[in-house]
């Protein structure tokens, strides 16, 4: 029963995914991946002679790990808007409230399911296309094999974390706070004395101890989230007051945006974020990789005996990358279907939750680069990196709008959206935190280096968001 639960689940990831970009583009999208393998592998000589070697393997587990927490993020906050959406269908996670089988197993069941998906979607893809750039550039494959079995480990912990997260949520989001640090410091103190991670401390010593350290560890965390899920739930309190008489509030509130949307349409945006309470998992999901953001920064400032110049203006791109994640969250209140009857169009949509995106986020990533320049002892360059912050979320946030519209979750799975994607915001990136490494060298260079660049990103954010309604005229919302 449980392996067909688990085939029916898959299938049912498939469905849902190809419903929203197209087969064609989600079944190419593993092609995609094995070709990043190949040119990880290829340009790896590069990147560790400017990086180090041990800098450079602790950076790709760092990045899997991040890899891990997002999947999971994604799977475990974002169930409940699939089936909001997607309720007619009768998701299989929801089949405990009809069938005589307990959440806490089908919670499970899920877990399971997401690192079986991922795997064969993106990290065997990867691993296979690292074989393949191996081969070329004459590299050991065995050594490449042992370190991704490493990786996948590092995956595997990240993915348990954010389903422990969920189920602390689930139970309160104060706990979900507490329970997140506490794991954190937990982690910390364990591998204070090794690498970044068990499995790579593995890799580099041999020790099979190692790798059992990182499973038992998995699987701890994955045990402690599934023994929290209950089959109670507690029915919130309905407040009947406020909506219908605050939509005026709203739209005299939102008036100054009549030239970017309609203020109407962004009050009721508004309304629906407070209504549904997406606005706590917004937080929570674009909180949760901050933090983990700011405790690597800690962590490696303070807990390596490694120097790593990470600064302010290189977490400022980070930070201003990670707001695709709050865009993406509106496009999951609810099914925009019933917008079909009103005289609206779907640019108008896209443009009202860009105007609500832009409003009720900013403090957010403002906080989280604040207290890494103050960690860092780097408040003298918290003006330049919020100058880069703003830029690169404006850049990439505009044009995951006009490129995805209203689906940006399921659309970053078509291969030929996701490659454009990486072209239009890899370079920028790149650039911006190589600048960033180098300010202690020639700050005034830098300086009118990063200007060009913020200047250019500033001029690409008006085009797309320009373009906006050129792209999605035609469109529906069925």
């Amino acid at each position: 029963m449980n392996q067909l639960i688990l085939w029916r689940m898959l299938q049912e990831e498939i469905r849902l995914n190809t419903s929203f970009a197209s087969g064609k583009g989600f079944y190419s999208f593993p092609i995609l991946v094995a070709i990043s393998g190949i040119l990880a592998v290829t340009f790896s000589n590069q990147m560790i002679s400017d990086m180090g070697y041990v800098e450079y393997l602790e950076v790709m587990h760092i990045g899997l790990m991040f890899y891990g927490v997002f999947a999971g993020s994604l799977a475990f906050f974002g169930n409940e808007f699939l089936e909001r959406i997607f309720g007619y269908l009768g998701l299989i996670i929801g089949l405990p409230t009809t069938q005589p089988i307990t959440q806490r197993k089908m919670t499970l069941l899920y877990f399971i399911k997401e690192f079986i998906f991922y795997s064969f979607f993106t990290l065997i893809p990867a691993f296979l296309g690292g074989l393949i750039g191996a081969y070329l550039m004459e590299i050991s494959m065995l050594n490449l094999t042992k370190f991704g079995i490493s990786l996948i480990f590092s995956f595997l912990m990240g993915l348990s974390f954010a389903y422990l997260i969920s189920s602390f949520y689930r139970i309160s989001w104060k706990l979900s706070v507490f329970g997140g640090l506490l794991a954190m410091i937990i982690y910390a103190i364990a591998v204070r004395d090794i690498s970044i991670t068990h499995s790579l401390e593995w890799y580099f010593n041999g020790e099979i101890k190692y790798l059992l350290y990182s499973l038992v560890t998995t699987i701890i965390l994955a045990t402690v989230a599934t023994l929290l899920v209950t089959d109670q739930y507690e029915q919130g309190t309905v407040r009947t007051i406020g909506y219908k008489d605050r939509l005026k509030e709203y739209i005299d509130n939102f008036s100054w945006a009549s030239k970017l949307s309609e203020p109407t349409i962004i009050s009721k945006e508004r309304i629906d974020l407070q209504r549904s309470k997406t606005g706590t998992k917004m937080f929570f999901s674009f909180a949760f990789p901050l933090g983990i953001l700011t405790f690597m920064n800690w962590f490696i400032d303070k807990g390596l005996p490694i120097q790593v110049d990470f600064n302010t203006i290189f977490y400022g791109v980070m930070v201003g990358f990670f707001g695709t994640m709050i865009y993406s969250w509106l496009n999951t209140i609810d099914s925009p279907t019933f917008y079909s009857t009103l005289p609206v169009t779907v640019s108008d949509v896209i443009r009202a939750r860009l105007v609500l995106f832009f409003t009720i986020t900013w403090w957010i990533p403002l906080l989280f680069l604040t207290l890494i320049a103050y960690m860092s002892s780097e408040i003298n360059l918290l003006p330049i990196g919020i100058i880069v912050m703003i830029t690169v979320g404006m850049y990439i946030v505009n044009y995951t709008a006009w490129s995805t519209g209203l689906r940006t979750n399921s659309a970053l799975f078509d291969a030929i959206i996701f490659l454009k994607f990486f072209v239009i915001s890899v370079p920028p990136m790149i650039a911006m935190t190589i600048l960033s490494l180098a300010i202690s060298y020639s700050i005034s260079t830098v300086l009118i280096a990063l200007s060009i660049i913020c200047g250019v990103l500033a001029l690409c954010s008006i085009f797309f968001y320009n373009r906006i309604e050129v792209k999605w005229e035609n469109e529906t919302f069925d």
